[in-house]
């Protein structure tokens, strides 16, 4: 009959169950409202009024 052999005894095996729980990690993002008022150029004419006299001559009468 034959000598029973001692028993092999390996390194345990790990099995993980992961569970994940959310945190919330506050973040603080500044906003800068900014108003502006922007210049453009437009043109505004300006008119100054004159009064010219001209005389029309139609020249001497013709007979017809």
């Amino acid at each position: 009959m034959m000598k029973p052999c001692p028993p092999i005894v390996c390194p345990p095996v790990y099995e993980y169950h992961d569970c994940y729980v959310c945190r919330e990690v506050p973040i603080v993002q500044p906003v800068v409202r900014v108003n502006r008022r922007i210049v453009v150029n437009v043109p505004k004419y300006y008119v100054k009024p004159e009064v010219k006299d001209v005389v029309v001559d139609p020249g001497c009468p013709g007979g017809c």
